[in-house]
């Protein structure tokens, strides 16, 4: 019955890869009930062509065990569209660490500040936009990413970021990494 593998990215990047699902259009069954499968989580499953569907979680929909029938999940989910290889590896590469300021930080808590040039971080996300499959929301959302770079340091990048992020509210998992870099030049 569980013939599909998942894997689940929570919004702060960990990753668990390899799961047994079941996998409908508005739904996906887990037989594992220690999963920290939560709302707002991505699970993605990787189809034959290559591409990798993304869905995410609206109600985790978790059932405890009951007269033989062991603890499971059957998670609502609303699919976000489909990504190539190379966005999904992105993605699921949390400790993929390279270039300068690089560092990991397993069972503790890092509280360095990395610096990312403004440039880099602007170039990584138009390659990260590449992986849209929608071709209109492909060249809009790059469009204002554009917009959001010539507006660094200006009273409207504040406007441009809201804009920029709101266009990619439903696929806000393959920016979710560049969040944090971004937020650092509201100051």
């Amino acid at each position: 019955m569980l013939r599909d593998r998942v894997t689940l990215v929570k919004p702060d990047g960990t990753a668990v890869e390899n799961i047994k699902a079941s996998v409908q259009p508005n739904m996906i069954f887990i037989h594992d009930e220690k999963l920290p499968l939560e709302e707002k989580d991505t699970l993605y499953r990787k189809l034959p062509n290559g591409l990798i569907e993304a869905y995410v979680v609206l109600d985790r929909g978790f059932h405890s065990a009951f007269q033989g029938i062991p603890g499971h999940y059957q998670a609502k989910v609303r699919k976000e569209g489909s990504i190539n290889q190379q966005t999904y590896s992105s993605i699921t590469n949390i400790y993929n660490a390279n270039g300068p300021n690089a560092r990991i930080s397993i069972g503790g808590t890092d509280s360095s500040t990395n610096i990312i040039a403004t440039s880099e971080l602007f170039e990584q996300l138009r390659k990260v936009l590449q992986g849209i499959e929608e071709p209109t929301l492909r060249n809009h959302s790059t469009k204002v990413l554009n917009e959001l770079e010539t507006a660094k340091a200006t009273s409207t990048f504040t406007a441009k970021y809201k804009e920029f992020i709101g266009i990619l509210a439903d696929h806000v998992s393959i920016v979710a990494p560049f969040i944090p870099a971004l937020s650092q030049l509201l100051q």
